[in-house]
Formats: C-alpha cells, structure tokens, sequence
C-alpha cells in the first residue's frame, strides 16, 4: 500500500477532503452551540442533539485522520457517515419543524451530499483502490 502523502491526490480526493474539513469545522461550532443551548435549556432532547452532534462530529475526524491511507473501507465509511449526516439532518427538520423543500438546502444535507457526490466517482475510487 502506497502512503498517501507521497501520491498527488486527484481533484475529486481533494474536493471531498476539503468538504469533510468544512463539516468538521462546522460540526465543532455546532457543538459548542448545541452544548450551550442543552445546559441552558436542560431537557433531555438538547442532550439527545449535543450527544449526536459529538458523535457525528468525532466520525468526521476519525475518518479524517484516515483519509491518507487510501483504503477502500475509509471511502465506503466516509460515504457511510455521510448518508446518515443527511438522514440525520432530515429527520431533525422533520421533527422539528416539518419536512419542506428548504430543509433539502440546509448544510447538513448540502455538503455531505457533495462528499458523497465525489467520493463516488471512478476517479476517487481509483485513488482509494490502490
């Protein structure tokens, strides 16, 4: 296996990776927020978002952290974690406030698309296959 750090990462390799830092970056911001408003509000439901918000939070990184290697397993969790970002994003929407078109435009929803998007072309799959 060759390491990734010696290897030029394709467009695509680098867009997701850049999508994935964005979400990271995001998911801490979240976090802090979703922490506040939970020792603020103290129910049960605040802490139920806080402990999601972390969990998805520190996949991001752990995945993250294993981008470089460029195992096949990294990709499909990378994927993995990703649709169940946009799941996530959608069902909270839907409860929170009903499901509407607008909920599809959210960053929740927008970039781990985007990731999946390019996370799932022949020349991400290549890269990772190697």
């Amino acid at each position: 296996m060759t390491n990734g750090k010696l290897s030029r990462w394709p467009l695509t390799v680098q867009a997701a990776h850049f999508f994935l830092v964005l979400e990271l970056l995001l998911g801490v911001i979240g976090l802090i927020l979703s922490v506040i408003a939970a020792v603020t509000a103290m129910r049960l439901a605040s802490w139920g978002l806080a402990v999601l918000g972390a969990t998805l939070t520190g996949l991001t990184g752990w995945i993250l952290a294993r981008f470089p290697r460029r195992e096949r397993r990294v990709r499909w969790g990378a994927t993995a974690l990703q649709a169940v970002t946009i799941a996530s994003s959608l069902v909270i929407a839907w409860i929170d406030s009903g499901f509407e078109t607008r909920s599809l435009l959210t960053p929740g929803v927008l970039l781990p698309g985007l990731v999946i998007a390019m996370l799932l072309t022949p020349t991400t799959a290549r890269w990772f296959d190697r």
